[in-house]
């Protein structure tokens, strides 16, 4: 099989698993802008936004470094070193949040919500110690096993929220089951509220563990430092990319609060601000979808194929498509953003920050790029470069919004991820010609680039009264720019795969 249809078959599989687990995740947005505030979307975002940290804590870059030596040398070696690793460091930092949780909500402004940071001390211990068997099921191409394990968990978190926020509050109001309204109220809180959203997380987690139960226990409890010490070596620049990739694509959040003015959007404070940005925000995971899929099925691939003479050649191909496909997914969005809004976000105030989607497109679209041209680094094992550059894009990013938000407010954010992700792709494409020189033909992907921003705003600047006309002219502006992609891709990828 074309080691190019075969790398899609495998980003497809992931792909649709995460596509459709994340969709089913998005069944839960008009629920939660629904019922809840945007105050308390925003607490939502915020604690989701440092959790995103401490999952990069936990692992601190020992997927990468596993897959790395798991090709080098004897893979259940690697794997019982890392694995290990991971179970300790874990215990110990769950420990020191859950049993500090107290202090910790105080710190972050919640101080009612300490059980929700010792369920999030839970959730981050369940998510640090299965990373790595779902690392070996990737490496292992046990795609679908994978999916079982993703789609298994995230599908019992769905039911949970709709559980506790929808049945048990129905029938805690009597409005129906009545006969059940003794046992439901024995175990339901009303005033809970957010905290069933974390609650069914931790439980959908335990799933997650149960099915790698297998997995889990393949290993054996032992640390080989001369497994272990070169493979920390590998993993602490890949624990510093993440942790600035984390400040990359989480800190304009964490710091929107505070840098906002007050009185800045009127009639909301702050809070409620994020709140309305965190739900705009999510409708930008139609591309962080795509770029999640390929780096699942990619980054093993890549590293079987490092050695390939015509590897260069190969990963410049991949790129291409890669960035088309992603230029694809943006116009899709951007041109039919309002539909998706009202489909996605149930109350009109949460709709206001619609505007900047097309901009958190951009800046995801060149999040992609830099993952594409990252790959030169690892193979290379000059991690340090990808630390470099990372360290640069979370400067830019702190300096963008501590410049943009106070004036920008909701789009001075987005902005700051633009200038943030396109930096970083320029420097690792820069470094890249050097070090590791891959073929890339990047004028035709400009040439899309410019083309696609064109047709966004066209459809921005046409608007019609009659929302049928808008919505088929929003459907032919995304159709046409498909065929017209996909005919003049045709001749090329038809020469590729012979």
């Amino acid at each position: 099989m074309n080691v190019l249809k075969k790398l899609a078959g495998q980003t497809a599989i992931y792909g649709i698993s995460s596509i459709v687990g994340r969709l089913l995740n998005y069944l839960l947005v008009p629920l939660h802008t629904k019922i809840f505030f945007e105050g308390e979307f925003g607490i939502i975002t915020d604690l989701y936004a440092h959790v995103a940290f401490f999952t990069i804590l936990y692992t601190y870059g020992m997927e990468t470094a596993f897959f790395r030596f798991a090709t080098k040398g004897n893979k259940q070696d690697a794997y019982n070193s890392a694995q290990t690793s991971v179970l300790i460091s874990s215990v110990v930092f769950t420990s020191l949040i859950y049993l500090n949780a107290s202090p910790i909500s105080h710190f972050l402004g919640y101080p009612d919500k300490s059980h929700i940071i010792q369920w999030l001390a839970l959730i981050l211990f369940i998510d640090g110690i299965i990373a790595l068997p779902f690392a070996k099921l990737r490496l292992e191409n046990k795609a679908l096993r994978f999916v079982l394990a993703r789609m298994g968990g995230i599908a019992l978190t769905v039911i949970l929220n709709l559980v506790f926020l929808i049945l048990f509050e129905d029938i805690h109001q009597g409005k129906y089951l009545t006969n059940l309204q003794s046992f439901v109220n024995s175990i339901y809180d009303p005033n809970l509220r957010i905290g069933y959203i974390f609650l069914a997380n931790l439980i959908g987690n335990a799933l997650v563990l149960l099915i790698l139960w297998k997995e889990f226990f393949d290993f054996k409890f032992r640390i080989d430092w001369s497994y272990l010490k070169p493979m920390i070596y590998y993993g602490i620049p890949i624990f510093i990319m993440g942790i600035a990739g984390m400040v990359n694509e989480q800190m304009d959040k964490i710091l929107f609060v505070d840098l906002l003015p007050d009185g800045f959007y009127p009639g909301k404070t702050s809070l409620d601000a994020l709140g309305i940005y965190g739900a705009s925000f999510k409708l930008s995971i139609f591309m962080l979808l795509g770029i999640q899929a390929f780096r699942y099925a990619a980054e093993p691939f890549f590293f079987s194929k490092s050695q390939d003479q015509d590897s260069p050649q190969l990963f410049a191909q991949i790129m291409h498509y890669f960035v088309i496909v992603c230029i694809i997914i943006f116009v899709a969005v951007s041109v039919n953003i309002d539909l998706i809004g009202k489909i996605f976000l149930t109350k009109s105030v949460f709709r206001e920050a619609l505007f900047i989607v097309p901009f958190l497109l951009i800046g995801k679209l060149f999040f992609g790029i830099y993952v594409n041209l990252s790959i030169w680094f690892k193979l290379t094992d000059k991690t340090i470069f990808g630390t470099y550059i990372s360290l640069i894009g979370a400067a830019i990013t702190l300096i963008a919004n501590f410049m943009l938000v106070p004036k920008l407010g909701y789009l001075g954010a987005a902005m700051a991820g633009i200038l943030c992700y396109f930096s970083m792709a320029v420097l690792c494409y820069v470094y890249g010609k050097k070090h590791y020189p891959i073929p890339y033909h990047l004028q035709p992907l400009a040439i899309y680039l410019i083309a696609s921003i064109l047709v966004v705003y066209f459809s921005f600047l046409i608007r019609f009264e009659n929302i049928w006309w808008d919505n088929l002219l929003n459907t032919g502006l995304t159709a046409g720019f498909v065929l017209i992609a996909f005919f003049i891709e045709k001749k090329k990828f038809s020469l590729y795969s012979t």
